[in-house]
């Protein structure tokens, strides 16, 4: 018992994908990656549904926040997903499309979340993301 229980581990631990966020852009036809100041993630648990905003903070001043609504179907499935970006004068905002996501807990504990989405604008690639899975907190309002 003991054995599978360190090859699961380990298995959990090589899949377990990056251990910082990954903002990319579609540009020239490519992805190209975006440097991140800093990454929050909140929200909370409702019943059947887990709401969560993911804000970036980019390197050029930008905030990128990514809305993502989990209902549970019984697997835990994105419901529901809006982003938007805001930059001095300017702002763009669009749909969330689940490439891949990672979802535990939820239960007795705060669920986890993360993944990788990609930022639909107008029905075309914006920006690719890629969470860390790490505990929703919930936020705390001033």
């Amino acid at each position: 018992m003991r054995k599978k229980l360190v090859w699961v581990l380990l298995l959990l631990a090589a899949c377990g994908g990056p251990e910082e966020p990954i903002v990319e852009v579609w540009l020239d036809s490519a992805w190209q990656p975006v440097a991140v100041s800093a990454y929050s993630i909140d929200g909370q648990r409702d019943g059947g549904k887990t709401k969560a905003v993911a804000s970036f903070h980019l390197q050029d001043g930008a905030v990128l926040h990514v809305e993502l609504e989990v209902g549970y179907d019984p697997q835990p499935v994105l419901s529901a997903g809006h982003w938007n970006y805001a930059l001095a004068d300017t702002s763009l905002d669009g749909i969330v499309v689940e490439r891949s996501m990672r979802f535990f807990g939820g239960q007795a504990e705060g669920p986890s979340l993360g993944g990788t989405f990609r930022l639909d604008r107008k029905g075309q690639p914006r920006f690719r993301v890629e969470l860390p899975v790490r505990p929703v907190s919930k936020p705390i309002w001033p």
